[in-house]
Parts: structure tokens; sequence; C-alpha cells
């Protein structure tokens, strides 16, 4: 019966180990390398657009320097980030909540506001940045208008769709996090319970390790796969890498083979003891 539930709980740890990383990295993939990305990209072809009309004594060398600041910004990366996480939460919540994106839009423009000096040739005060944002904010709605998009993504979106989203928010939750976590722990505490020596339960966890890891390798390449084929078919310039879901399941394996090494020292120092 003990063998029974350790294998159960083996087989637990083995599902937890491996869910814990790959959906801290489908969220971090979907929310930032994808969405983010993608958002980004889209705001500053927007603003290059925008310059080249306003400004035609730009040269192709000034565009290039302002597009190439403008995506390496992190700030500009930090607020796609944040909205993209957004998007995502609000595409399941039966009430959107009101944004307050001026701020993001002030943030985006003092840090470039260098690059946009440049760009026109003359200084920038304060107070004109101030008034071009508050013209933004008169002509265009943007709480209403980004309550408007996600409204009508929801009503177009397929029941399988909504679902899928809803199961994401799910399981990419703090709570999902914590709950998973909270079950590694206590699987191995019962773990050492029923097993004895006191250290045996070392090889239980380093069994489940070496499995999650083979799995963390395989779903984290299958993800980056399936995404990249689906990027490219959008004919979109962002690249998913699987290199993280790697190098977690390489130090996975690492922990693991060393549990291992630790359990056959402490084996034969005990043999040792007897022997003496």
């Amino acid at each position: 019966m003990k063998t029974f539930i350790r294998g159960v709980l083996t087989t637990l740890l083995v599902f937890t180990f491996t869910l814990i990383p790959v959906v801290m990295f489908a969220e971090k993939t979907l929310t930032e390398e994808l969405l983010g990305e993608y958002m980004k990209e889209t705001l500053v072809d927007s603003v290059v657009s925008n310059l080249e009309v306003d400004i035609p004594e730009l040269t192709d060398q000034d565009i290039e320097n302002i597009k190439q600041n403008l995506t390496e910004n992190e700030e500009i990366s930090a607020i796609m980030d944040k909205y993209g996480n957004r998007i995502i939460k609000d595409l399941s919540e039966e009430e959107i909540k009101n944004i307050d994106i001026s701020e993001d839009i002030a943030t985006i423009v003092y840090e470039n506001k260098e690059i946009l000096e440049n760009a026109v040739g003359e200084e920038i005060s304060d107070e004109e940045i101030n008034q071009a944002i508050e013209e933004i904010e008169k002509e265009n709605n943007l709480n209403d208008m980004y309550q408007e998009v996600i409204m009508e993504a929801k009503e177009s979106m397929p029941a399988e769709t909504k679902a899928m989203i809803d199961g994401y928010n799910n399981i990419t939750s703090n709570q999902f996090i914590i709950i998973a976590l909270a079950i590694s722990i206590v699987s191995i505490i019962i773990i050492a319970c029923l097993k004895k020596p006191y250290y045996k339960w070392i090889v239980n966890v380093a069994i489940a390790g070496i499995v999650a890891s083979l799995f963390i390798a395989l779903i984290g390449s299958c993800i980056a796969l399936f995404l990249n084929l689906v990027i490219d078919s959008l004919e979109a310039t962002i690249h998913i890498s699987s290199t993280p879901m790697l190098l977690t399941a390489g130090i996975m394996l690492a922990i693991s083979i060393i549990l291992i090494i630790i359990n056959n020292i402490l084996d034969n120092n005990a043999k040792k003891n007897i022997m003496s």
C-alpha cells in the first residue's frame, strides 16, 4: 500500500514539476514575446509612419535610428507587456474595467523626448508634450476605444476560443501556481514520511525531476514550433524561442542527477556505519 501511495505521489510530482515551468513559459511567451512584441511593432510602425508624413525632411538613416531606439526601449516593452496581460484577462471578464492609458502615453513620449527633438530639430517643452497628449485624449476617447475593441472581440469569438482563454487565465493565475507548489511540497513530505531511511525521498524527487525535464523540453519545443508556424502564416517578424524551456529542463535534469548522487553517497555512508 505504501509503495502504491509513493507511486501516485511521485506521478503527481511529475505533473506539478512539468506544469509550473510550462505555464510560466506559456504566459511569458504569449503576453510578452507574442502579443507584447506584436503590439510594440504596430506602435513603432505607426509612430514612424506618422513621422515620415509630418517631417518629410527626415532621411532614411534618421527613420532607421528612430525605429531602432523605439524598438529597444525598455519602457515601451514594459507598457506593451502590461496591456498584453490586460487584454487576455479582459477577454474573460464579464465587466471590462476602465483603463488610464494617458499616463503610459506620457511615459513613452518622455522616454523618447530626445529622439523626437532630434527629429523635429528643435527643443520640445513639457508643456507642449502635455498639450499634445491632452489633444489626443480629446480627439480619441482611448478608454472607450479599448472597451469597444474588447467587446467586439468577445462577441465574435467562438465558444471554443473563449473556453481556451478562460482556461489559460485560470492556470496562469498566481493562485494556481501557489496551489501547484503546495501540492509538490505536501507530496514530498508524505513520501518522506513513508520511506526509510529518512533521506530516501530524494530518489522519488529525482525520478520525478528527470521525467518532468523530458516533458518540459518536449512540450516547450512543441509550443515554440506551433507558435512559429502560426506567426509565419501571418507573415510577422516575431520569433518564439524554446531556449528558456530547454534551459529549464537542463537545470532540472542536472539537479535530479545531483540528488541521485547524494542518495548514493548517503547509502554508502550508511553501509559503512553498519559494517563498522
